[in-house]
């Protein structure tokens, strides 16, 4: 497709100018002269739309917020008809809506948005960690006694942080990260089964014995596809091995 040719020549030209340039001249000054080309001619142009009462020192962060702001007007402006229908319309109004919400902000309420999206980072960054490891016991074993031990080694590594951190900020998430696993390995039957119903509904089974029902028939199929050679008999095995291993979990429950 024209646009992946397109993609792949841009990439491409990313990497390799920088090696050719190097030849002629220092990159990083070449680089750097661009920037402040770019900064210098477009700088006034954001002064006259976005004001430069705070000395242009969120001047950035001004743009950042008209443009979060017109994604939004737009996008809410869209099953109005009457506004949609018209396409200049449309367009002058998200721009007029951001820019008069941007260029009369003060620092004050630039400080509030930008802490709310700072705690709104760290909060996403900070539950990833522990989302990727719920999800990693879960999914890489059946049995609870295992998951119990990776809960509890979770557990022992933000114990230490808690108890070695200088910082009373650091030390707090490490306690309630420390405590919310306590309280996922405690539960760790009820979750374990949860995710397991949500393995069901993926296989668009109607309840437990119609899933039971599949995955022996699924059962039947490779073994008769194993007898024929219709599949390597060491991969058929490994398929096998888990689908008996799920169907062992599902008749015990």
């Amino acid at each position: 497709m024209p646009s992946k040719k397109i993609l792949i020549i841009f990439l491409t030209f990313l990497l390799i100018s920088p090696l050719v340039l190097a030849q002629r001249f220092d990159f990083r000054q070449g680089s750097e002269n661009v920037i402040n080309f770019l900064v210098d001619a477009y700088q006034p142009i954001l002064y006259a739309l976005f004001g430069s009462y705070d000395g242009g020192h969120f001047l950035f962060e001004k743009l950042l917020i008209f443009l979060l702001i017109f994604g939004l007007v737009y996008v809410s402006l869209g099953p109005m008809e009457i506004i949609s229908g018209n396409r200049a319309v449309h367009i002058i109004i998200s721009v007029i809506v951001p820019l008069l919400s941007v260029r009369f902000m003060s620092v004050q309420w630039i400080n509030t948005i930008l802490i709310q999206y700072q705690v709104l980072g760290i909060a996403l960054a900070g539950i990833l960690p522990f989302l990727i490891y719920l999800s990693f016991l879960h999914g890489v074993t059946d049995s609870t006694v295992v998951r119990r031990i990776g809960w509890i080694f979770f557990i022992f590594i933000y114990f230490g942080l808690w108890a070695t951190t200088t910082y009373n900020s650091y030390a707090q998430v490490y306690f309630w990260t420390m405590l919310i696993a306590l309280i996922f390995m405690l539960l760790d039957r009820t979750i374990h089964y949860y995710f397991m119903k949500q393995s069901l509904q993926a296989a668009e089974s109607t309840d437990k014995w119609d899933h039971i029902r599949r995955l022996r028939q699924e059962i039947r199929e490779t073994k008769e596809a194993i007898n024929s050679g219709d599949l390597p008999e060491s991969k058929a095995k490994m398929v096998l091995r888990k689908k008996e291993k799920n169907l062992s979990w599902w008749l015990k429950q």
